[in-house]
């Protein structure tokens, strides 16, 4: 019997926040990836949040010695470890779906920048550049999935749970001091039925306990 998750994540956001996206924009040469419904208000990109979640799962199970594919390599991937069973690979479909979060109630600006050389720790002649940037004060993000069972929802639940919260930036300019964030509520349901915060700590520390049984 399938079983249908959703959830609910609140992010606070302690910088502003920037995604390129493809509109151009006059005497702003990095523009903001806007809402195809409503191009006035910047967006989050459902492929950006997913991305960055996986990339933080990523991280966890691999410090937890459970074998994890690199997101970046498309052509390495398993499609059988947890997070290719979750995120999907290039012959395995992702369970999840995610949808853009809209910042409906930001303000823009624009910051001016120049390009670094890392190697040389100098900045690059004539290479003076606009990104622009969006500032609100929380983000609200949604996913959902379907399972083969209950178990499997709850399972991937915790891992987006734990992957959230492990994560601190998002974006574009994460070493300039954009996209700084730390997540304020998770909300889950399997079938309509939400997950309490005690299931999800339980969840976590199962899933922490499977990876160090399969390890």
């Amino acid at each position: 019997m399938s079983a249908r998750l959703e959830v609910r994540l609140t992010f606070r956001l302690h910088s502003g926040i920037h995604v390129t996206g493809e509109q151009a924009q006059l005497w702003t040469d990095k523009a903001l990836v806007r809402s195809w419904k409503d191009p006035g208000h910047p967006v989050l990109p459902a492929t950006t949040l997913k991305g960055w979640l996986r990339e933080s799962a990523e991280r966890l199970l691999r410090g937890l010695g459970q074998p994890a594919c690199d997101g970046s390599r498309p052509g390495a991937m398993c499609g059988l470890c947890l997070v290719c069973e979750l995120f999907g690979a290039p012959r395995r479909r992702s369970t999840l779906r995610f949808s853009d979060a809209v910042l409906a109630e930001s303000r823009t600006d624009v910051r001016m920048n120049v390009s670094l050389s890392r190697h040389r720790k100098t900045a690059y002649e004539e290479r003076l550049f606009s990104t622009e940037v969006a500032w609100q004060k929380e983000l609200t993000a949604h996913i959902e999935g379907w399972f083969g069972s209950r178990a499997e929802a709850q399972q991937a639940a915790a891992l987006l749970y734990v992957a959230a919260r492990a994560g601190f930036a998002i974006g574009a300019a994460r070493s300039r001091g954009l996209g700084w964030l730390k997540l304020k509520a998770f909300t889950a349901s399997v079938d309509g039925k939400e997950l309490s915060d005690e299931d999800l700590v339980a969840q976590s520390k199962a899933l922490v306990s499977q990876t160090e049984s399969r390890a």
